[in-house]
């Protein structure tokens, strides 16, 4: 999977999650899950549940930052990271 297909993938999920009156379609640059999509610290914990069952990826808590629990380009990156990582064991 490409950056690209990622990062739309990324945000059908928060979009499924979306508060209501909240944009559910990606922005311009890389607004906040709590901006575009109004997710509390909670919704976002919840997400990431979601992520690492869909991906097979653990998000370590000393690597849960700002940027990577409300970031779609930071979640993005942590992600393509992880299997970067999973690759290069296999090898």
């Amino acid at each position: 999977m490409d950056r690209a297909e990622l990062i739309k993938e990324l945000h059908e999920i928060a979009a499924g999650m979306a508060k209501a009156g909240y944009r559910q379609t990606p922005g311009e640059g890389d607004a906040s899950m709590v901006e575009q999509y109004g997710f509390s610290s909670l919704d976002a914990l919840e997400y990431l549940l979601i992520l690492e069952e869909k991906f097979d990826v653990v998000f370590e808590d000393e690597e849960l930052t700002e940027e990577t629990l409300f970031s779609i380009e930071g979640l993005a990156t942590y992600i393509l990271d992880q299997k970067a990582g999973d690759s290069a064991s296999l090898a």
